[in-house]
């Protein structure tokens, strides 16, 4: 064990930024090996494809799992296992590790070496004796840590020694961060444009529930009055079409009020089957006459954190939308869990949508209906609601069809 401590000490090895794991700081080595798979993954692969290989390299490189698990875990999120950590990294962790300060100027006291292999070793340790994970030891609450093992060391001195077969450049931490920083250059820009775009309604939508509503409450008063002093029954239809459509001008002006003014929900365990269950029945009075079928998955039930009223009604409005794009066919609603969060998906076997429009279809006023779907407000609405939600929405083109991922907090 010492032989190990005094190798990763002496070797000149750089480390990953200082975390820190119950309450130790900790400076881990970085491995040639990983850092150039890191890389390799960025450039080579897909965002859909990285889980997998972040998984494996969790399971070669227990310090960059360590670290990793730290990253993850000082920011509030729960991960017990190597496939719930790497789905992190592979979303919201990248753009997390992308802004890290590779050299933060703040840290007056760099982790002792020592200290750190001692204890990467005992974690390590402990994994093995216990039969855990070192990613779930590293989100445990006062696990208790082993005392090092000898073997173990030896193990680790070796993943520290491994010589990089592949041909090229030594890559850097820095470089790392390069990489991803190119590689999400544009989701960033769309998601900053996205949450301008949806700040310019919020400020318009102040100004329209005064302006707007105002002269709509006049004009469907005055129709009403004239509908009910008027005797010719063709006028009487005009002013009757002439109060409708004030009516859902005002009711637009009611859903643009979502961003202005956001209703206050109350999140509490709400069970996934009983509101797909309970949507799917209310919206079969729009499914059973068109002829289209829809299915609950018979998954085991699990409950999220929700507002139950908010939520029921962005799933109808998710439903609703797959209707408008439907002629024949089925709507299903299925779930899927991970270690904090719940991933509800309402498929269907519509028109599918223009591959130009999927970053657009929540925008306000963005209708396609000319593709076979109807889209409006609806989706803008459950956009909003499920950001209240702290979770999020998102929509994707199938071989046959459409699906509408919704993502909630898991409820403990």
């Amino acid at each position: 064990m010492r032989f190990f401590i005094e190798a990763l000490v002496g070797n000149g090895m750089t480390n990953w930024p200082t975390i820190s794991v119950h309450d130790q700081s900790l400076g881990l080595p970085i491995l040639k090996a990983t850092l150039d798979r890191l890389v390799r993954t960025i450039v080579c692969l897909d965002r859909g494809s990285r889980a997998e290989e972040y998984e494996d390299l969790f399971q070669a490189d227990p310090f960059f799992a360590v670290w990793i698990a730290a990253q993850a875990s000082n920011r509030g999120v729960t991960a017990g296992s190597e496939s719930a950590l790497a789905a992190w990294l592979n979303g919201e962790g990248e753009q997390v590790l992308a802004e890290l300060d590779p050299d933060p100027t703040d840290e007056l006291l760099t982790p002792d070496p020592e200290v750190s292999a001692a204890y990467l070793c005992r974690l390590v340790s402990t994994a093995s004796e216990t039969g855990h994970s070192v990613v779930s030891l590293v989100f445990a609450q006062s696990p208790e840590i082993d005392l090092a093992n000898d073997q173990i060391a030896n193990q680790l001195m070796k993943k520290m020694n491994t010589v990089l077969n592949s041909e090229g450049p030594v890559v850097s931490f820095a470089d790392w961060q390069k990489v991803l920083n190119w590689d999400q250059r544009d989701e960033l820009f769309e998601r900053q444009l996205h949450h301008q775009k949806m700040l310019a309604i919020k400020n318009f939508a102040y100004g329209a529930s005064h302006e707007i509503n105002n002269p709509l409450a006049n004009i469907t008063s005055r129709a009403q009055n004239l509908v009910k002093v008027e005797e010719d029954v063709h006028r009487r239809r005009e002013l009757s079409t002439i109060e409708t459509q004030a009516h859902r001008a005002s009711s637009m002006i009611a859903d643009l009020m979502v961003f202005a003014q956001p209703p206050s929900l109350n999140l509490e365990p709400v069970s996934v089957k009983q509101l797909a269950t309970q949507a799917m029945q209310e919206m079969s009075e729009f499914t059973v006459p068109l002829g289209l079928d829809m299915e609950v998955d018979d998954s085991e039930d699990v409950m999220i954190q929700s507002d139950e009223k908010a939520c029921l009604e962005i799933f109808k409005i998710v439903i609703q939308n797959s209707i408008d794009a439907m002629e024949e066919g089925k709507i299903s609603l299925a779930w899927q869990v991970d270690e904090s969060r719940v991933f509800v998906t309402v498929s269907d076997n519509g028109t599918p949508i223009p591959e130009q429009q999927l970053d657009i279809v929540f925008d306000p006023f963005f209708s396609g209906r000319e593709a076979g779907r109807g889209i409006g407000f609806g989706l803008t609405k459950a956009w909003r609601v499920m950001q209240l939600h702290h979770g999020d929405i998102t929509v994707s083109n199938l071989v046959d069809g459409v699906a509408t991922r919704l993502q909630f907090v898991k409820s403990s």
